[in-house]
């Protein structure tokens, strides 16, 4: 389960007025997103990367995601930096850096993390900090799949078919609900 912008792990429902700051933010691109609140129902690729070594890995997945699922109306994808962990000196700083290194059509997908990232840890299984994290994620902020790494020829294939999947499965669902609607 993923909530609490991903995180509140293994609980769907918040308390009334228990409104954390990291279920919330501000992407690169200055748009204010909750989450789960953003995923709109869909299924989103969330791809985590919880140290500066990890930025290659990020931006190798962004990549390949903007190129192949940028336009989707199917899916949707954030990459999220953590930096939860850095000093707040630095944190502005750090910002600014990444507006400029993000292309401006990719900055909406873009959302850095600035509270504590031990939820988003224990949600990605996390062992090695300079991987890239990727998540599979229903509408509603459950994990229904995840791998890390590289993305290689194999791990981007992997996953590509695993999303069709997915996709086709949350397809049959919504043709069964519609046909049980009409009857």
């Amino acid at each position: 389960m993923l909530s609490c912008a991903v995180l509140r792990v293994h609980r769907r429902v918040r308390a009334a007025g228990d409104a954390d700051s990291c279920d919330r933010g501000t992407t690169l691109a200055g748009s204010h997103i909750a989450l789960p609140d953003a995923f709109k129902g869909k299924i989103n690729i969330i791809v985590v990367g919880f140290s500066r070594g990890s930025q290659e890995q990020v931006g190798s997945w962004g990549r390949l995601l903007a190129a192949d699922y940028g336009h989707s109306g199917e899916v949707d994808y954030f990459e999220v930096a953590m930096l939860g962990t850095t000093p707040k000196l630095l944190r502005s700083m750090i910002i600014k850096r990444l507006s400029s290194s993000v292309p401006f059509d990719e900055r909406p997908h873009y959302f850095p993390v600035l509270e504590s990232d031990q939820a988003w840890r224990a949600v990605a299984h996390y062992d090695k900090p300079d991987d890239a994290y990727i998540l599979l994620v229903d509408g509603k902020g459950t994990v229904l799949w995840q791998t890390q790494g590289e993305p290689t020829n194999s791990a981007y294939g992997t996953f590509k078919a695993t999303l069709a999947k997915l996709l086709k499965s949350q397809l049959g669902q919504g043709s069964a609900q519609h046909s049980t609607a009409a009857h």
